[in-house]
């Protein structure tokens, strides 16, 4: 293949251009370069890739995701930059997926119709925007600095140098970036070769080997070397949410949603917190304190509950331990009670200095406790090596031994077991 020149770049151009026409200079068949990192390859579909003399199509590069769409009527899948030529990923003709049949013809001098998934685009410049804005605000305001970038398909996030999620006062981030959005200035773009890049108050060092330096400024107050599509004002932005801070090797992660999918987000999210407060029978802003008010009377009305289950256990326990034999270990079966009962109840006979085996059916779980004394080896030793034979999962220590199992057949079974095995340590 002889290919003289590199494609038209009219993304860069004008990013808010969604169609054009071109002429097809390329064609090779058969599936993606996978060293490209091409999605095409890694989704399993056939493909094959197309080379035009200009393009709509943004290829994936700095943190920013490929636009998708049509070539015609061929769907575009990917769009991958692979040694300075722009490279389409589209379905095969025949493919069950695709609109074009076998027989349709492609071919190198074909004009064709290009048209880009706009929304999808769109999103990107907002996130890809948002994220230049929040990583601008960090940076100016707090002297936090962005070490990577991810947009993803449903939030997007950034890693920070901030050691502790705490160092970010996210109210007064969003609300400096709210004057920014609000202020509606202008994102410009630069072109600027190396030896006057100085001249710029670059946010991050800008790639090395470039003949020509793509300089994104959110006017007057951020620049930053970047290859991506952006809105053109911050005002298109219309909203950046940080959703959650988290520590991600030994920095902070930062998750946020910018422009459309910020909106959505905070519609969303007013809407479930209006059916939260009916439901509460309060207004949005007593949701707070009616939920701690219902935590404190559930947490009261556990404790009670332990205790009523405490002394339910002790009474069942002793009254279980004179019918029985001296040396008899002392067995429970629960329909319905969980096993946290089924604990209290083997916990109760252990403090008589009974040997207990409790069940409940319900979570197929058993508990097994002894008393402390001696004259009984470990239960986890002696019990945990069985576990396996039975399908069960779990562990204990001395005296203490608690297992479940996916069915109530292998608890009755396991059950058998620990019984003789305990029965034999009391003889």
């Amino acid at each position: 293949m002889n290919v003289h020149a590199l494609s038209e770049r009219l993304f860069y151009q004008n990013p808010w251009l969604q169609e054009a026409d071109a002429v097809i200079k390329a064609i090779e068949y058969g599936a993606p370069d996978v060293s490209a990192d091409a999605s095409a390859a890694k989704s399993g579909v056939e493909t094959l890739r197309v080379l035009l003399d200009i393009t709509v199509f943004y290829p994936e590069g700095g943190g920013q995701p490929p636009d998708t769409g049509f070539i015609d009527d061929l769907r575009v899948i990917d769009v991958q930059e692979i040694d300075g030529h722009i490279w389409h990923f589209v379905e095969l003709p025949g493919n069950p997926s695709s609109p074009l049949k076998p027989h349709d013809p492609l071919k190198p001098g074909d004009r064709v119709h290009l048209r880009i998934d706009w929304q999808r685009r769109l999103d990107h410049m907002q996130q890809h925007t948002g994220q230049h804005l929040l990583s601008a605000v960090l940076e100016q305001e707090y002297g936090i600095h962005t070490l990577s970038f991810h947009l993803g398909t449903e939030y997007s996030t950034i890693d920070v140098s901030a050691k502790n999620p705490e160092e970010l006062p996210l109210p007064d981030i969003e609300a400096k970036i709210e004057d920014w959005i609000g202020h509606d200035v202008s994102v410009l773009v630069h072109y600027c070769p190396p030896e006057d890049i100085a001249a710029f108050k670059l946010r991050k060092k800008p790639p090395a080997n470039e003949a020509v330096i793509r300089v994104v400024e959110i006017e007057g107050y951020d620049w930053s070397p970047c290859g991506g599509t952006h809105v053109e004002r911050t005002g298109q932005l219309r909203a950046i949410k940080i959703l959650s801070l988290e520590r991600y090797k030994g920095n902070v992660r930062v998750y946020f949603a910018a422009g459309a999918r910020a909106v959505r987000l905070l519609s969303a999210t007013y809407e479930e917190t209006k059916k939260t407060a009916s439901a509460l029978g309060v207004g949005i802003g007593g949701i707070s304190a009616r939920v701690f008010d219902i935590l404190g009377k559930i947490a009261a009305l556990e404790r009670a509950l332990k205790q009523s289950t405490q002394t339910w256990a002790a009474a069942e326990a002793k009254l279980a331990a004179s019918q029985a034999a001296p040396h008899e270990v002392l067995e429970f079966r629960l329909d319905e009670e969980g096993a946290d009962s089924a604990a209290e109840l083997a916990k109760a006979a252990a403090e008589l200095g009974r040997a207990a085996i409790a069940i409940s059916l319900s979570d197929k779980t058993i508990i097994i406790q002894v008393p402390q004394v001696a004259g009984f080896l470990s239960l986890a030793g002696m019990l945990k090596p069985k576990l396996a034979e039975f399908g069960g999962k779990g562990g204990g220590g001395p005296a203490f031994f608690r297992a479940s199992f996916s069915s109530e057949s292998e608890l009755a079974r396991f059950a058998e077991e620990a019984k003789q095995a305990l029965a034999a340590l009391s003889d």
